[in-house]
């Protein structure tokens, strides 16, 4: 027994001396993971410091340059005032002289190009400050040498001037003179074989040949049209026209409003054609609750407009997470990163028995969400107090979701939104129940299938379990989903309502006044079938 157990005892004191051995080596291993990944950091930090500094100086000496970025800013090509960098260093100015030769006069040609390799889609980012102390559209180039900002390994704001003197934002400053920002697009994305299949119909080519997509169609604003209602109470604008007829008829004659727009049904009995023009739209978007409890919901991530130090491990208000000097810094940080960018995931049935996930994006500049209460502090950097209040966003061109053909698609529709806070996902499928109308037959004189009579007509209606497969963007904030039914009214008053101007000398603008049940209790969203050509 005594020779068995000494046998054993050896191969198991071999085994754990091993297996300290392979621990240490782990830890050593993970250690210069750590190691590595700082000094990364650091080095990129350093090539932003150093890229910052030189465009300072450009700045001040070449009034070419602020007419250049401005210029660039304006166009909002990603619907924000994002200027990017690899898509403009080439173009020739006045003077004859590209952005990126006169960087090179302050920063070595291969650091240039490590810190583009390392930021493809480096941005220069033109904010709109408070009390429009500063703006791509207020940039008054003659005058103003903006300063350069940018974050170090530590996620904290610096900012420096042509002179080399480099400052850091208080925890709870926002500045309130020219300045612009230096980071890495949040919309536009290096085309490679795993994004060349996106859903961007644009492709833009920099000058070594490098191609970059929008990570949204819905972010391209390459070729775009905005629509502002300016008109009065009772006189309707064409874009809404059937909207308001379809009012008039589902009150006269007890149809649904989505009967007449979609297939031109106005009584119990009509049959009409499924008008293919048509797309569900959201029209407006607003968030709910207490102000700061919704700022600090959104304001949890490095790549938001805001910044918390510590990522909470649940998006939900009221939780208490962060601290106060969190709170104020991302307050602070309120202006340094440009959007919000929400994820409109539509869920809508059908008879194939499958559900399709349709996702659509929002950019929102957080200035037209939140109304931040400022302390003036002259020309130093103001104190953000607090958020004052929330404000209702008027999408300056609805987005559309979906046609609701009723025949093929389901009664009801899911709609779900969430703040996007990272690009990795995940999928589950998922298991529901949907309701179809069934009153759809072969009009042999019109050579098209039709819809007979309003509502679900007098024949039953029909419902199947349908799977669909749902995505989920890790660490992006859910903020809840509702339910749009086909019967649903659009809108509910006859005349449209004035919606105050934050100028006074902003003429009044009218609106239509929608079905405001659409509510997940932290977002209430405006939605209207509207025609696209």
């Amino acid at each position: 027994m005594t020779n068995i157990l000494k046998k054993l005892t050896a191969p198991l004191i071999l085994l754990m001396i091993v297996s300290c051995y392979n621990d240490k080596f782990d830890t050593i291993d993970n250690l210069s993971l750590v190691e590595d990944n700082n000094i990364e950091l650091k080095q990129e930090s350093n090539l932003k410091s150093e890229f910052s500094l030189a465009l300072a100086k450009v700045f001040a000496e070449n009034k070419d340059v602020r007419k250049l970025i401005k210029r660039e800013a304006l166009k909002q090509f990603d619907y924000d005032y994002d200027v990017l960098y690899m898509l403009v260093k080439d173009k020739k100015m006045e003077n004859n002289k590209t952005l990126e030769e006169l960087l090179l006069k302050y920063m070595s040609k291969d650091d240039l190009l490590t810190l583009t390799q390392k930021i493809p889609t480096l941005t220069i980012f033109v904010p709109s400050l408070p009390g429009e102390s500063f703006s791509a559209e207020k940039w008054d180039i003659e005058q103003e040498i903006p300063l350069v900002a940018y974050k170090n390994e530590e996620n904290s704001i610096l900012y420096v001037n042509s002179e080399g003197i480099v400052n850091a934002f208080e925890e709870n400053e926002i500045p309130v003179f020219a300045i612009v920002a230096i980071k890495p697009s949040e919309r536009v994305i290096v085309e490679n074989t795993s994004t060349r299949n996106s859903n961007s119909s644009t492709v833009l080519q920099a000058e070594n040949g490098m191609n970059f997509v929008f990570e949204f169609d819905e972010f391209n604003n390459i070729t775009s049209s905005t629509i502002k209602t300016r008109t009065s109470a009772t006189v309707i604008p064409d874009l809404f026209k059937k909207i308001y007829d379809a009012k008039k008829y589902s009150d006269k004659n007890g149809v649904w409003q989505r009967d007449y727009i979609y297939y031109n049904i106005s009584t119990k009995d009509g049959e009409g054609v499924f008008q293919k023009n048509v797309s569900e739209c959201i029209y407006s978007l607003e968030l709910l609750g207490d102000p700061n409890t919704m700022f600090r919901m959104l304001a949890d991530q490095d790549s938001d407009p805001q910044y918390y130090k510590e990522k909470p491990s649940g998006p939900r208000p009221g939780s208490g997470r962060g601290t106060r000097s969190e709170y104020h810094r991302a307050q602070g940080e309120f202006w340094y990163g440009g959007n919000f960018e929400f994820l409109v995931k539509v869920y809508i049935s059908n008879k194939q028995l499958s559900s399709n996930e349709i996702i659509k994006a929002i950019s929102v500049n957080p200035f037209h969400l939140f109304e931040l209460d400022i302390q003036q502090n002259g020309r130093r950097p103001a104190q953000v107090m607090g958020v004052k209040k929330i404000k209702k966003y008027y999408l300056p061109t609805p987005l559309p979701l979906f046609d609701w053909d009723i025949e093929n698609y389901s009664a009801s529709v899911k709609i779900s939104i969430e703040e996007k806070d990272d690009q990795q996902t995940s999928q589950k499928t998922s298991e529901t129940t949907s309701t179809f109308a069934t009153n759809f037959e072969f009009n042999a004189s019109l050579g098209e299938i039709t819809k007979k009579g309003a509502k679900m007509g007098v024949s039953a209606s029909t419902t199947y379990k349908t799977s669909t497969v749902i995505t989920t963007y890790l660490n992006s904030d859910q903020l809840g989903d509702v339910i749009i039914n086909f019967g649903d009214d659009v809108i509910i008053k006859d005349e449209m309502e004035i919606i105050d101007s934050e100028s006074e000398s902003e003429q009044n603008i009218y609106r239509p006044v929608v079905n405001p049940k659409y509510n997940s209790g932290y977002y209430k969203i405006g939605i209207l079938p509207l025609p696209q050509y």
